[in-house]
């Protein structure tokens, strides 16, 4: 898209310089400036719409570029942040650098912790990208606060982050997230059922068998004797 808008401002620009000769095949007197000027005059309206119209394109531009460096330095502090989670739930000596909470003696409980920490960042990242849609992350946050270390991690610290929420997108994230929680809270999700194992063929008796060839016996002994006295 940037490209396009380059290639556009360019196009326009280029046309502008060249407008003087161009003009000139419009009069009987190509050296004539006075004329060309009056001439000039009546695309003066065109002049302005493209002036407008690169102006436009430059602030799109800049927008895009403006948008795409903060979502790269976003992604970059969130590498930053998981990495650092990376290398608690590693080590219980980067862990207990975090608070008292992980320097107690519950090793589960932190890296559980640490571990849900680390989902909802991700979602929040993607959703702030735009990768994930609201029912996409509403049936994923619905199945994991259905599970107690999720609803444990949502407990403990849904009052701080919906106070310091920042930004529309993020305050909108939260808010989907408080939503399901409290849904999960009503309604957990159930675990889906165990597939049923395909059943195996059923077999038959032998006797069954036997009965099978007694009875073609029977229907065809008429034939045979039928067929024999025709022999004899």
């Amino acid at each position: 898209m940037a490209v396009l808008l380059l290639l556009v401002i360019v196009l326009v620009c280029g046309l502008v310089a060249v407008s003087p000769f161009a003009l000139g095949t419009l009069s009987s007197r190509s050296g004539d400036w006075e004329e060309l000027s009056w001439i000039g005059q009546t695309y003066g309206a065109a002049s302005a719409l493209l002036a407008v119209l690169a102006l436009i394109g430059v602030a799109v531009s800049l927008f895009m570029q403006a948008h795409e460096a903060k979502a790269a330095r976003e992604q970059g502090l969130r590498a930053v942040h998981t990495d650092l989670l990376q290398m608690a739930m590693d080590d219980p000596l980067y862990r207990g650098c975090w608070g008292p909470f992980f320097a107690s003696g519950n090793v589960d409980g932190q890296r559980e912790h640490m571990y849900v920490n680390l989902i909802i960042s991700n979602w929040q990242m993607r959703y702030e990208l735009r990768a994930i849609s609201e029912e996409h992350l509403r049936a994923t946050a619905h199945i994991v606060f259905s599970g107690e270390p999720g609803r444990r991690f949502w407990a403990e610290g849904r009052d701080l982050r919906l106070r310091a929420a920042g930004g529309r997108r993020e305050r909108r994230f939260l808010h989907l997230l408080d939503e399901e929680y409290e849904h999960a809270l009503r309604e957990p999700a159930r675990p889906p059922a165990p597939a049923r194992p395909p059943r195996s063929p059923r077999r038959r008796p032998p006797w069954t068998l036997l009965a099978f060839a007694a009875a073609g016996l029977a229907a065809a002994a008429p034939f045979l004797r039928r067929l024999r006295s025709r022999h004899d």
